[in-house]
């Protein structure tokens, strides 16, 4: 069962989605829409223009066991299914059209290493890079669905979805889609700044009679990412590395068990690092800076 909650305001407006777990061991996002259901269930906040739809738990078994999935990736291949063949198929044939129907979609994450919080947009919308400075003073990430694409990993040989998450379907549907990641899994500020991400989309998208919180898009840093790295064998990196940590090129980012070197391409960033990333699955993430 997947549970959904939808406020409707008596005046037109957006419909904006708001997701929690889709990864079920990312929990920040959970506490902040409950933090906000009782707050507009209390009357505190009051949607007055617009439709607010939050899914508190969109994966509940991987949220259950605190894990990150059950059989496979729920932001990974996320399209209709006419037979579905794993629990997060089932799962992406309920969200689908959730993400169909929605105006503005704002997903809610974390991730392993920690550090700042971030958002990922997409390449070349300026709306939709204008919202996502709105959530908070935060670097802007894009690129990721291109990138991930260039891999030629799927999970079905016969098509190249495997790159669709939630952002991607709800972008063909005309969406304003934006990924927060609000920083380490257990860091307990992380659903106090997914909490004011919610928040400031309720403001920005005037569905509220709050004032909108000050933005400021241009400031924004924007690194596109560029280059996917997984985990094939046994590795190691060299140093502890921090989320967007600044690398030149040529310098090692990671070590095979065989002592071979994966290397910086470019001037840029090392970004989303996991040491105890399993095998087979996305390791980390380089990135270069451009002007926003």
């Amino acid at each position: 069962m997947l549970k959904s909650v939808s406020y409707a305001g008596l005046e037109p407006g957006p419909k904006l989605l708001v997701l929690g777990a889709v990864h079920g061991n990312e929990k920040c996002g959970t506490a902040a829409i409950h933090k906000i259901l009782g707050e507009i269930d209390s009357g505190k906040i009051k949607v007055l223009r617009g439709q607010a739809v939050f899914v508190p738990i969109a994966n509940p078994r991987a949220h259950e066991k605190d894990a990150r999935f059950t059989e496979r990736n729920l932001n990974r291949y996320l399209v209709p299914t006419p037979n579905p063949d794993s629990y997060e198929a089932r799962l992406g044939n309920a969200l689908c059209p959730l993400l169909e129907a929605c105006d503005v979609l704002l997903d809610i994450h974390s991730y392993t290493v920690g550090g700042a919080p971030f958002i990922f947009v997409s390449s070349h919308d300026e709306k939709e890079h204008a919202f996502a400075a709105s959530l908070g003073p935060y670097a802007l990430l894009t690129g990721w669905a291109e990138a991930y694409a260039k891999t030629g990993r799927k999970a079905r040989e016969e098509d190249s979805e495997e790159s669709t998450g939630t952002t991607e379907y709800a972008r063909r549907f005309g969406a304003m889609a934006a990924t927060i990641e609000c920083g380490q899994h257990k860091d307990p500020a992380a659903p106090e700044i997914a909490y004011e991400a919610i928040r400031n989309a309720l403001r920005y998208l005037e569905m509220t009679d709050e004032p909108k919180a000050a933005g400021a898009p241009g400031k924004a840093k924007l690194v596109t990412v560029t280059h996917v790295f997984y985990r094939d064998n046994e590795g190691k990196f060299p140093k502890a590395w921090k989320h967007l940590e600044p690398v030149k090129p040529g310098e090692v980012l990671a070590l095979h068990a065989d002592g071979s070197a994966i290397e910086a391409p470019a001037n840029g960033f090392i970004i989303m690092p996991k040491e105890s990333c399993p095998i087979g699955e996305e390791w980390f993430y380089f990135g270069v800076e451009k002007a926003a």
